[in-house]
């Protein structure tokens, strides 16, 4: 059977969000997953209030990082959403994707497939909208600070997905 895989979906500006996502990646792979990084687009025109430090980063995210595709949801045994503090659903940056998760959602292409949401705010609504788009839910968990947070969280979700992509059901 082959390996599970678990992608990062994230989108980050700064590098805050960024620094979770790479945590997550790194509980994934104490749990044996394979990960996929993939980072949100940017909208044209929204940063222009970006401090000096935060467009470099900007820069270096743009470089270094490719936007999720349908065949990337679609591998995937599991999910990790990672998002900044103040997410919205409706924002420009994650519009497109949810969309896209929605229509794979309504097509049966999603059934079984793990996920788990890390926001730099903990009590934000990234959780609840992916809770309705019919993932398989893992709860955040331990209430410490962002990054044992994120690293725990990507482990159990990764470890989840294993479970359920090898059938060892009786473990859960």
């Amino acid at each position: 059977m082959s390996q599970t895989e678990v992608l990062i979906t994230f989108y980050s500006r700064c590098g805050s969000a960024e620094k979770l996502a790479l945590q997550a990646a790194v509980g994934a792979v104490q749990a044996r997953a394979m990960i996929r990084f993939r980072r949100l687009p940017d909208i044209a025109g929204s940063h222009s209030a970006d401090s000096p430090e935060c467009l470099k980063t900007l820069d270096r995210l743009r470089k270094e990082y490719i936007g999720p595709s349908e065949a990337d949801v679609l591998r995937a045994d599991a999910i990790v959403f990672v998002a900044p503090a103040g997410f919205r659903a409706v924002s420009p940056e994650w519009t497109e994707h949810l969309d896209l998760i929605e229509e794979l959602r309504s097509a049966g292409k999603l059934e079984g497939k793990v996920a788990g949401a890390i926001q730099i705010d903990p009590q934000g609504a990234l959780p609840a909208v992916i809770l309705r788009l019919g993932f398989i839910v893992v709860p955040s968990g331990a209430d410490v600070d962002g990054a044992a947070r994120a690293l725990a969280h990507g482990r159990r979700v990764a470890e989840l997905a294993n479970l359920l992509k090898t059938g060892s059901s009786s473990k859960l």
